[in-house]
């Protein structure tokens, strides 16, 4: 366990390396490009919640359809207009999400497009965000491999990292017993969810997650509440404790 825990440490602090590229200023409009691991539990709604319970202008969009590549996503298949939604202009930030085995099976992929579309988000003037995903939960080995090439990417292009998968692995280590998987070992619970959008919302916007709400709800078109999320008062302070502490500069 000790070695296990000196390992999360060294993994904490590659992450750091690309935080420190990190803007000092909230994105007015994100788009999150990505697959299932993105739109799962409105995931970029989430942390545009997030974002107007700490009175913050964040509005955000999702560019998604199951089990997609960031090679799919450039090739635009399946109707996905993604490369187009980026050169619209339209966006202060762009977060990009590969498949989730890409890093693992083919990582040369990952790279190739990860450069491509970094290339692209710049091109557009918006800043590049790098989304960190986590392991399978059957083999938590993977996520070093996962973390190194993500990290690989985000040095290479100048970009900023979003440290989820490192933020799961730290609440799985202290504690196993919250379920942060869907039944399928893949996909997040609304636990993993809830976790995710906190480390987004920390990265995006510079600031603590620590006291963001537990309830996270929007109104519908009657204009009455909609809850997208919620979770016992307990289990959100240790989400955003999780976040917070994996995001926080050294």
């Amino acid at each position: 366990m000790k070695n296990y825990l000196l390992c999360l440490g060294f993994l904490f602090s590659v992450c750091y390396s690309s935080l420190l590229k990190a803007q000092d200023t909230t994105p007015g409009k994100a788009l999150f490009i990505g697959n299932s691991y993105t739109y799962f539990w409105n995931l970029s709604t989430l942390v545009e919640l997030m974002a107007e319970a700490k009175g913050i202008d964040l509005k955000t969009r999702h560019s998604t359809s199951g089990g997609v590549s960031l090679g799919m996503h450039w090739r635009g298949e399946r109707g996905l207009q993604s490369v187009q939604r980026i050169e619209s202009g339209e966006y202060d930030a762009v977060v990009l999400q590969d498949h989730s085995m890409r890093a693992l099976q083919y990582p040369d992929s990952l790279l190739h497009f990860g450069r491509q579309f970094i290339d692209k988000v710049k091109e557009s003037g918006a800043r590049p965000y790098v989304y960190l995903t986590w392991s399978r939960k059957w083999n938590p080995l993977m996520q070093e491999q996962i973390t190194k090439m993500y990290q690989q990417l985000a040095d290479e292009q100048v970009a900023t990292v979003v440290p989820v998968g490192i933020a799961w692995e730290l609440a799985r280590t202290l504690r196993p017993e919250i379920e942060l998987y869907d039944a399928d070992g893949s996909h997040p619970s609304f636990m993993g969810a809830y976790l995710t959008a906190c480390v987004f919302f920390a990265v995006l916007t510079g600031q603590s997650p620590v006291g963001l709400p537990n309830r996270l709800k929007q109104k519908d078109e009657f204009g009455e509440d909609l809850y997208l999320m919620i979770l016992p008062p307990n289990d959100a302070q240790f989400f955003q404790e999780v976040a917070e502490k994996v995001v926080k500069q050294p």
